[in-house]
């Protein structure tokens, strides 16, 4: 068999372009694509070079497309070398926003960035610097009344680096879910333990420059590919959505005196939820926890996570002293609230929502628990829903996945459709039309799904629009697509892949 020489791979390749039309161009989009973030500071928590792009890399194209300032800190790394400023410079961050870190507080305080990406606990070098950050985090929220970030923390080697390669499908596929046992280097199965319930993941939309089916025309795989000393591979980083578990920073009891019975009381308000926790003596008949504040909080939602590493649920009690109708001789019957709750196991939280309460003391009191019993962390929340920098987006989905653009056999006469919601609880409309023909007008409320039935069209438009707020909004292109041209994409992904080998 002859062999294929590159200048008839790179003559393959200009016959191929990018399958997106003008036309669809003006058609396909989304409002988490039109804010703009001036004045709004983010910072990339890196182990090393390369950990950028594997915790944030879209994320990054996105915010800077958006005028967002982005700065990446190192805290292994000592100095730029040519090929992490190359693949910086196509991400759209400059060299005067590199940062080689000494002392990672520091660098927090100093720049006091509104939204802090950074790794979590999925290896070894990630696992130190997320302790890192969550040690120094802890002590900043309790130190600092004023400042309170949003954090999003990713699973970089679970959802990255070690994903699977998937890339070139007929249409970009979302992050799939790590699985014990197969997944490289996933030793223990975070998903769904603690705070990484899967289904509550954060989803942010790639840009338009990092959909296509086709490394060629892929900004981030450009920037994957500047670093020639890496042995990343951007079949498995490059999806239709990038994925992060956030973290709230407005946590009432950081201004709270916590003491406990027995124990170390303050492991429950670190900001640590995996790993360390709060455990009472043995022996100690009490097994109380106590809150208390100088002046009373706004309440109306509480989480409290166990130990990530008890296999059994617990039985706690929890005591709210509230401050209305104080007397002299202290709380009446009326100010005072208690529920017995189940402590769900492996970590998962125990969520309670109330009405807007105001709490002055708390009590939370073991009832039964195993020998592993622990509490990890304990939230107070004025909100349901905290005050963000980035804005609510919906995004439609086909199937589990996020499509832009999406190719659709002939033969398939139907498809399910979901809307992923960023912190939007109201109804939405979703509208489809083919050839200036309605087919599709329905409301999607809470997390049902649609079948649109594709019939003969062969080009739908799906408009998704949040009812009563026309700047929250999805558009989306399906198309239909024959046999000559499913041969002819894998036939150009075929050239594609083999010329990014040589």
């Amino acid at each position: 068999m002859n062999k294929i020489s590159k200048s008839e791979i790179d003559a393959g390749l200009e016959m191929c372009d990018d399958f997106t039309y003008e036309e669809e161009l003006e058609t396909v989009g989304n409002s988490f694509f039109d804010r703009l973030y001036f004045g709004t500071r983010i910072l990339i928590l890196a182990e090393k070079f390369g950990d950028e792009i594997l915790i944030a890399g879209n994320t990054i194209l996105n915010f800077t497309a958006a005028r967002a300032e982005i700065f990446i800190a190192y805290t292994n790394e000592k100095k730029s070398t040519a090929e992490n400023l190359t693949a910086l410079k196509i991400l759209g961050v400059t060299e005067d926003k590199i940062i080689f870190v000494k002392n990672l507080k520091q660098v927090i305080l100093e720049l006091r960035a509104n939204i802090i990406f950074c790794v979590d606990y999925d290896s070894a070098e990630h696992k130190k610097l997320s302790a890192e950050f969550e040690k120094v985090m802890g002590e900043i929220l309790i130190e600092q009344k004023n400042y309170r970030p949003e954090i999003y923390k990713k699973l970089a080697n679970a959802t990255a680096l070690n994903a699977p390669p998937d890339f070139y499908a007929p249409n970009l596929l979302s992050v799939k879910r790590p699985k014990f046992g197969t997944t490289d280097n996933y030793d223990f199965d975070l998903i769904d333990c603690a705070n990484y319930n899967w289904a509550e993941r954060v989803r942010f939309p790639v840009p338009e420059h990092c959909r296509n089916t086709l490394l060629k025309h892929n900004t981030l795989a450009a920037a994957i590919f500047a670093y020639k000393s890496k042995k990343f591979s951007p079949l498995r980083i490059l999806n239709s959505d990038e994925i992060f578990f956030e973290r709230r920073t407005d946590n009432q009891i950081f201004s709270a005196e916590v003491t406990a019975s027995s124990g170390a009381a303050e492991k429950v308000c670190d900001f640590k939820i995996f790993g360390e926790c709060w455990q009472p003596e043995i022996d100690d008949a009490k097994k109380i926890l106590k809150l208390e504040w100088v002046d009373a909080v706004q309440v109306q939602q509480i989480k409290i996570y166990g130990n990530t590493f008890d296999e059994n649920a617990a039985k706690i009690k929890i005591r709210l002293e509230l401050e209305n109708h104080i007397d002299k001789a202290g709380f009446s019957l009326d100010n005072i609230q208690e529920f017995e709750n189940i402590l769900p196991s492996q970590g998962r939280p125990l969520i309670i929502d109330v009405e807007k309460i105001f709490v002055r003391r708390a009590e939370i009191q073991v009832i039964e628990g195993s020998a592993d019993f622990g509490i990890a962390e304990i939230e107070f929340f004025a909100n349901v829903e905290p005050l963000r920098k980035i804005l609510p987006f919906i995004k439609l989905a086909a199937g589990k996945n996020f499509f832009y653009r999406y190719d659709v056999p002939y033969e398939v006469e139907k498809i399910s459709l979901n809307l992923y919601r960023f912190h939007v609880e109201e109804p939405v409309k979703i509208t489809a039309t083919a050839n200036d023909e309605t087919v599709l007008n329905e409301i999607f409320s809470g997390d049902n799904e649609l079948t649109l039935n594709l019939g003969n069209a062969k080009e739908i438009v799906l408009t998704a629009e949040v009812i009563g707020n026309p700047n929250i909004y999805d558009t989306a292109i399906i198309r239909r697509v024959g046999d000559l041209a499913q041969i002819q994409l894998k036939i150009w992904q075929w050239l594609d892949k083999i010329h990014k080998r040589s």
